[in-house]
């Protein structure tokens, strides 16, 4: 009640606060190895405001989209190195939006004084959405939720504290100070899949976005339903959910590509995956297509679980069933299921996810 009071209140306030103040502000200052650095902070909710003054009455959905926005695709912090007055490098952390499904979408560019970019570095360990430094978040009420995990605009999400995110760039700073940025740490290109099916192709270009409903079953002793645990979410960038590593947009809609190894047996095709994605979260993979229409049935083969401990990384394996049905022109996965693996009928699928499409 205390967090949910909290938030009716700097709602009420964030307008007038992010058109009193410039969207840039200095919130840091620090020495570094002989070296001045200060640290500017851009704020995304004062961009929202000044550029939706009814930003505040939009619906949740609409909230967290135009935030995801405007984080993947702008400068939220800059981080300046001086000495002796002089300006002479900048490290600037940007959103990249071919990283819209990847939990960490940053990028950190390595400026000279003259703002041109000597090095982009890709492997960038920050994520999160709401950040300390937003306006939101300086009122007295405001600073003692961060580092906490409270709900906006119908999701709980953590407070990103400054000080962690602050540890990171730095790290990163003195290693490219005693050159020793990597090249496996620097950005290189994605260049676009080619996909095996013309299913994956058609879906690609027409689909406008999908309704993503995943259930969690619990079972009781007799294998009856003792309790589900549905989510909604919205989907309108297929292309990006299907290559990226998150576990659920690769198995909604797995693409393969035109580089897999392939063994046709009758109506049936065993793929070995080219793709780190798919690679990372399927085995044993194989299409069924209906022999009469040579539309996909279903695609089959065990899902690899990971887990991540103290003790080290470990896997274990489930069934994986998507199953399909005529949408538009072709067959597309609507139903996917994760069980067991001596449940070979997915008598008891521990995860149903339902998926709808919307055509352009």
């Amino acid at each position: 009640m205390k967090h949910s009071i909290f938030l009716i209140l700097f709602y009420v306030a964030i307008s007038a606060t992010a058109r009193a103040q410039s969207n840039f502000s200095v919130v840091d200052k620090f020495n570094l190895d002989g070296y001045s650095i200060n640290v500017i902070f851009k704020d995304p909710f004062k961009k929202l405001i000044e550029k939706y003054p009814d930003f505040d009455s939009k619906d949740n959905k609409t909230k967290n989209d135009l935030l995801s926005y405007a984080l993947h695709n702008d400068t939220l912090y800059i981080f300046q190195l001086i000495k002796n007055g002089n300006l002479l490098k900048s490290y600037a952390l940007i959103g990249n939006p071919e990283k819209a499904k990847m939990p960490a979408y940053f990028n950190l560019h390595v400026q000279n004084s003259n703002r041109e970019i000597e090095k982009n570095i890709d492997k960038v360990n920050i994520r999160g959405a709401f950040f300390e430094h937003m306006s939101i978040f300086q009122t007295e009420k405001g600073k003692e939720v961060v580092g906490k995990i409270i709900q906006i605009w119908g999701y709980y999400v953590p407070i990103e504290p400054y000080k962690k995110l602050k540890s990171a760039v730095v790290e990163l700073i003195k290693m490219d100070l005693t050159n020793n940025i990597s090249s496996d740490l620097l950005y290189k290109k994605i260049e676009p899949i080619e996909p095996l099916y013309d299913y994956q192709k058609w879906a690609l270009a027409n689909v406008r976005k999908r309704t993503i409903t995943t259930t969690v079953f619990a079972y009781d002793s007799l294998g009856q339903v003792k309790n589900k645990y549905p989510r909604t979410e919205i989907d309108t960038a297929i292309y990006l959910a299907s290559t990226s590593k998150q576990i659920g947009d690769v198995t909604n809609f797995p693409i393969f590509s035109v580089k897999d190894t392939t063994i046709v047996n009758g109506n049936r095709t065993q793929i070995k995956s080219t793709l780190e994605n798919i690679k990372h979260y399927l085995k044993d993979i194989e299409v069924v297509f209906d022999p009469g229409t040579k539309q996909a049935q279903n695609i089959h083969g065990k899902l690899i679980i990971h887990g991540y401990t103290a003790k080290g990384h470990s896997t274990y394996d489930e069934l994986y069933l998507a199953e399909f049905s005529t949408v538009g022109k072709y067959a597309l996965p609507t139903t996917v299921k994760y069980t067991a693996l001596d449940d070979k009928k997915f008598a008891l699928p521990r995860i149903v996810i339902k998926i709808e499409y919307e055509l352009k």
